[in-house]
């Protein structure tokens, strides 16, 4: 009985008066996610809504305008999928100081929630989502969710490594409350991994009697590790949903080995929300309903990622260049059900060591896109970075430098984060290439460890 008015009363209410009013989003969803499953109504309905986006971008975002006219496009143009190779992609060289540009003039001040990439696929910039978009995509969640037995309310285990991300300070008395009556989210931030801190997490799920473990796979995978070498378990976890980084296949042995249930990746971002999951027999299927996938390769070949997203209305993304790389499958688009999309080749960020030997999530070096004035993410300062460790003591940042990177303040700025993080006595040094090149199978590696055997 509890579990049921959690998902159906209390998460719902909490959510709605935190302003996201997901709840009646979720028939229509449901109904557009039967309707995708064919093939013929997949095509139409993508083609309506790709038209829609086209014609909104054209008539409310200066820079659309601009785009489309230097390529000879104009929406009129558009009538079939094939058509829209006729778009540049959106390139995020294009995005980093131009976001009023792109910005849609028909979104009012009041609508515009900001946010930020996360950098992990090459740099971070900040954009805006308008409130019917993030409710879709908190519905959309759900419903991703729900398709593997999850709901509103299920006790999970959120091991993140953006510990932006995560509350800050300690909880008050009455956000505890809320959260025991409805979502039940523990946060772990993994952000550093040693022995002390996973005795600590895994004593907290026993305790909480997590279900669910969700977040980052590397972290996961740790956290499997340490249950396996103690001999320790978590017998109530019953899923265990991995995302933001690969999901190697000997992780994913180890992973369900140990917890001894499901283990389910899943691809979504910052700027397009939850795009894409796996099914029982491990191919990727991504959300038609809300955007248009394209891999710009061959068939078996793997190629960039495009995304054109439906939904963002304050901020469009046409054919946008994410950052990650998948392979193309020659039959997705055809396939009943959710279109497969091939194997996401996608992004990387190594575990770096710091000086006192506790290992150091990559992610915790996105700080470097926070504004230090304004503690707002995103920045054009940096068009690329990279953070290699290449000895126990040595780190060498590599830089494609922005439109307001200034190489006296921003280099003192990177060492002392280094060091903050990694430890006072670690020695800094930089490079500054023309451009930070990709991994022979397309990743994009925004910290990289050499010295890990």
């Amino acid at each position: 009985m509890m579990s049921w008015l959690r998902r159906e009363v209390f998460c719902p209410w909490l959510a709605a008066r935190h302003g996201n009013h997901y709840r009646p989003e979720l028939p229509a969803l449901r109904r557009e996610l039967d309707l995708v499953s064919d093939p013929t109504a997949r095509r139409e309905l993508q083609v309506a809504r790709t038209r829609a986006i086209l014609e909104h971008a054209n008539e409310h975002s200066a820079f659309y305008r601009q785009h489309f006219a230097e390529a000879g496009f104009h929406p009129d143009q558009f009538h079939d999928l094939d058509d829209l190779k006729r778009v540049p992609p959106l390139e995020k060289t294009h995005i980093v100081a131009r976001q009023d540009e792109i910005r849609a003039d028909d979104v009012a001040e009041s609508d515009l929630v900001p946010t930020a990439t996360g950098g992990t696929t090459g740099n971070s910039f900040r954009f805006w989502y308008d409130r019917p978009c993030v409710w879709r995509r908190e519905a959309m969640t759900v419903l991703a969710n729900a398709a593997y037995d999850w709901h509103p309310g299920d006790p999970v285990a959120a091991v993140w490594n953006a510990h932006q991300d995560l509350p800050t300070g300690r909880a008050r008395l009455q956000t505890r409350l809320r959260n025991w009556l409805g979502w039940r989210r523990m946060a772990i931030d993994a952000s550093h991994i040693d022995e002390a801190r996973l005795a600590t997490w895994v004593e907290q799920m026993q305790r909480q009697r997590t279900e669910i473990v969700y977040g980052y796979a590397l972290s996961i995978k740790e956290i499997a590790a340490y249950l396996d070498a103690v001999g320790a378990e978590i017998p109530s976890v019953r899923l265990v949903v991995t995302t933001a980084e690969p999901l190697y296949p000997a992780d994913r042995a180890l992973v369900q080995r140990v917890f001894g249930c499901r283990v389910r990746d899943r691809y979504g971002s910052r700027e397009n929300g939850p795009m894409a999951q796996e099914d029982d027999a491990g191919r990727l299927r991504y959300y038609a309903n809300s955007m248009v996938l394209e891999v710009e390769a061959e068939p078996g070949e793997c190629g960039d990622v495009l995304v054109t997203d439906f939904w963002n209305r304050a901020f469009p993304f046409i054919r946008y260049r994410i950052g990650d790389a998948a392979f193309l499958d020659a039959e997705g688009e055809l396939s009943a059900g959710l279109p497969i999309m091939g194997a996401l080749a996608g992004r990387q960020t190594d575990f770096l060591i710091a000086l006192d030997g506790s290992r150091v999530s990559g992610m915790t070096f996105h700080e470097i896109y926070v504004d230090e004035q304004t503690h707002a993410c995103g920045s054009d300062a940096f068009l690329q970075a990279q953070f290699r460790q290449q000895a126990s003591d040595h780190v060498l940042i590599r830089i494609v430098p922005g439109p307001s990177f200034s190489r006296e303040s921003d280099e003192v700025r990177l060492i002392k984060l280094v060091r903050r993080i990694l430890g006072a006595d670690m020695r800094v040094e930089f490079e500054y290439p023309p451009t930070i090149e990709r991994t022979a199978s397309g990743k994009y590696r925004f910290t990289v460890n050499e010295i890990a055997g």
